[in-house]
């Protein structure tokens, strides 16, 4: 059966090796103009530059916890970024899929949105959050979203949410920091494993709704072109269509859920989606993918212990 494929942008997550884009920044203009805009905007707002810890390694003193998140928020967005910009691909994709985070690498090599337009975004957001001390995070549960959501009203009726679901067995909540923390013990009490992960915001949820509203203000509001391949973003279930505009689609994945389980389905179902590839330097998507594909789907993405990009370019340029 030809393969129909689906480029896939992870959401969010763990902390990316210190170092990870030494290479490409020095073999890619693209990824070097990018890092370069990214630490003026970061300079801007009183943090150093993120281009030392992604292309060195050692970004000196160890930064405050705020500015590792700032890190972190933008490094998800710039990893992904450099590895596709980076690669010789021997397959045409049908779509592009951005799930949570990865709607915004999608947004930029589909020209939905400028690098320096999202980067403003994701920055906007943190500084307006932090204006109005909307702290919060995000707890992953071994448990599916039904049960997820059961679990976030037995501890907190307002402020916790079902954030991501990403797999039958694991669903992101995002919330404040102090139900978070009783989440957290409450899960645990109850024998259900869970991982916080390094985040200060409670994105995807309708509490940083007043934050997302006043970071994309700033941003031109225009109609969205189509695109050719399309967008799929997982808050909504569906490709970008002509309707859409750049502030309505920025807006709905800083405060819907992402629904990765239903979007993969819908990938297969109605757009013949039979291969998936994680654009990626560490195996995070892909898994989850396999657990939501139907039998026979072909998911490729990155080996695990990938500590410099370039290494991981053989791995997604055969994936065909």
């Amino acid at each position: 059966m030809p393969l129909t494929t689906a480029l896939a942008f992870p959401p969010f997550s763990n902390p990316y090796p210190p170092g990870i884009l030494r290479t490409l920044a020095h073999t890619n203009a693209s990824v070097a103009d990018a890092l370069e805009m990214t630490d003026q905007k970061l300079a801007e707002l009183g943090h150093p530059p993120v281009t030392d810890r992604l292309t060195a390694g050692d970004s000196g003193s160890a930064p405050s916890l705020e500015t590792e998140y700032v890190h972190n928020l933008v490094a998800a967005t710039l990893v992904p970024y450099s590895v596709y910009a980076s690669l010789e691909l021997k397959v045409q994709p049908s779509i592009i899929l951005g799930h949570g985070a990865g709607f915004n690498v999608g947004s930029v090599i589909t020209d939905l949105m400028t690098m320096a337009e999202t980067i403003d975004v994701l920055l906007g957001g943190f500084v307006e959050a932090k204006r109005m001390s909307l702290r919060g995070g995000m707890l992953a549960l071994g448990v599916n979203q039904q049960t997820a959501r059961a679990m976030c009203r037995q501890v907190s009726e307002e402020g916790l949410y079902v954030g991501m679901i990403n797999a039958p067995n694991q669903t992101v909540v995002c919330g404040w920091f102090d139900d978070l923390d009783l989440l957290q013990s409450h899960a645990e009490r109850n024998g259900v494993s869970c991982r916080r992960l390094a985040a200060l915001l409670p994105i995807h949820t309708p509490l940083f709704r007043p934050a997302a509203l006043q970071a994309i203000a700033r941003q031109e509001e225009r109609t969205v072109d189509p695109v050719l391949p399309p967008l799929y973003f997982t808050t909504e279930c569906r490709p970008i269509v002509e309707t859409d505009t750049v502030r309505r689609a920025s807006l709905a994945i800083w405060t819907k859920p992402a629904n990765l389980i239903e979007s993969v389905t819908d990938l297969q179902e109605n757009f013949g989606i039979n291969h998936f590839i994680e654009i990626n330097t560490t195996p995070t998507l892909a898994p989850m993918i396999i657990q939501n594909a139907l039998p026979g789907t072909r998911v490729d993405g990155p080996p695990t212990g990938i500590t410099d990009a370039a290494d991981v370019l053989p791995f997604l340029n055969g994936a065909y």
